[in-house]
């Protein structure tokens, strides 16, 4: 019993240990301290773009210009490259070539115009600037020691010495440095005279231009406004075919100098009878006047010169009419002095206007006797101003660009369009993006 007791009593003690509550869990160990996350490499801030140049000066354009020439004059190709906006486009006016679209087309262009002439050079006679516009007059000479690129193919060298006159307008891009858009006007048959190929009254070879070498930036003076509304009138007066108004502009000793006539007409009663004649042999004959714009005592034109030759003309060799349409651009560069023209040069292609009317073969075509087109005799050039195609390959015209400016400077003045003068056509651009004028008849 006792036994039994203490069993009893042993198992009411487990029991009771049993039902003790158990001990609390320990508690969780604290949370690690937070970590810092890891510092982030700091972006460096986009380089500030370099501030543009402000627009050139007049004057800075007029020597961008002027370095542009000295620059191809001199091979120096990375510096006349500089001289065109990426997209520039540069045109052989009536030359029969396609225009040469883009700078490294251009300048590869002109590197082999002087590999046909290493020794050719060019020298500014005259520089005029308006706005974006430039308009120059250029002695182009050499020697032609390589094969000439033409329409019909290529020329064999002659080793003959050539030095013409050519005239040179420029659009620069919107801030004046570089060349957006040239046009170059020489007489092809001057060029081809002169070394030989072709049998025509030409131009002999100028060695030597002007002392004076004018440069003139527009400043929009009253002067400059009364030349270019002198300039509506001429238009009207010559679109109407009236001589006596037409004279009447002209300063008793006027030198007219058309390049592809071969030699200036001077005086009133010369230039009279030039235009009589031109309206004879063309009844309809109009100028369609693209941009014209002053500097100074200067008027400068760019247009084309159209009509239909329905008379004879024998001072040009249209001893009967042809009966044919002709439309051929020109560049006309005006000096005034007290309000009459003084000088008037002049720049177009003769030998493209004697192939519009047939007195010329078109390139490649052989004349009666079998001479290539290129040696065919053509007559000289017709008295009025106007324009005409060409027949000489690539010409060696430079181009223009801007110099940088140190300073800021106010832009130049906009180019004013004569009254009654159609607006200027856009430039030809590149195909996927993108030089100034003158020129009617007095």
């Amino acid at each position: 019993m006792m036994k039994k007791t203490l069993s009893t009593l042993g198992l009411l003690a487990l029991a009771s240990c049993s039902q003790q509550p158990a001990a609390a869990p320990p508690p969780p160990p604290p949370p690690p301290p937070p970590v810092a996350p890891a510092p982030m490499a700091t972006m460096p801030a986009p380089a500030a773009e370099a501030p543009k140049p402000p627009p050139a000066t007049g004057a800075e354009r007029a020597k961008g210009f002027s370095d542009c020439w000295a620059a191809w004059s001199a091979k120096d190709w990375a510096k006349f490259g500089a001289c065109y906006a990426e997209n520039a486009t540069s045109e052989q006016i009536d030359s029969g070539m396609p225009p040469m679209v883009g700078r490294n087309e251009i300048v590869d262009k002109n590197s082999k115009m002087n590999a046909e002439a290493p020794d050719e050079t060019g020298e500014l006679e005259l520089v005029l600037v308006n706005g974006n516009n430039v308009a120059a007059v250029a002695l182009v000479k050499g020697t032609n020691t390589g094969p000439l690129l033409s329409p019909a193919g290529e020329l064999p060298a002659t080793k003959k010495k050539f030095g013409l006159l050519m005239g040179h307008a420029v659009e620069l891009t919107e801030d004046g440095r570089a060349v957006a858009h040239d046009r170059q006007y020489f007489d092809a048959g001057t060029f081809l005279g002169q070394l030989g190929l072709a049998k025509m009254p030409h131009r002999k070879v100028l060695e030597k231009g002007p002392a004076e070498k004018p440069v003139v930036v527009a400043t929009g003076s009253d002067a400059e406004k009364a030349n270019l509304a002198a300039a509506a009138k001429t238009l009207e007066a010559f679109n109407k075919h009236d001589v006596p108004g037409l004279v009447g502009m002209l300063a008793d000793d006027v030198v007219f100098s058309d390049v592809a006539a071969p030699a200036d007409r001077v005086g009133k009663k010369a230039v009279e009878k030039s235009y009589k004649d031109m309206f004879k042999a063309f009844s309809d004959l109009k100028l369609e006047v693209a941009r014209a714009w002053p500097a100074g005592d200067y008027l400068v034109w760019e247009g084309s010169f159209v009509g239909t030759n329905d008379g004879a003309m024998p001072s040009m060799g249209i001893n009967k009419p042809t009966g044919k349409k002709v439309s051929a651009r020109y560049l006309e560069i005006d000096k005034l002095v007290n309000g009459k023209v003084k000088d008037m040069w002049i720049f177009d292609n003769g030998m493209a206007f004697a192939m519009q009317l047939g007195l010329v073969p078109p390139p490649g075509a052989k004349p009666a006797g079998g001479a290539p087109a290129a040696q065919a005799g053509a007559p000289g050039a017709k008295p009025g101003a106007a324009p005409a195609a060409s027949a000489k390959a690539a010409a060696p015209a430079p181009t223009a660009a801007q110099a940088p400016v140190s300073k800021p400077v106010a832009a130049a003045p906009a180019v004013p369009q004569v009254p009654m003068m159609k607006p200027a056509a856009a430039a030809p651009t590149a195909p996927a993006a993108g030089t100034a004028a003158p020129a009617p008849k007095k």
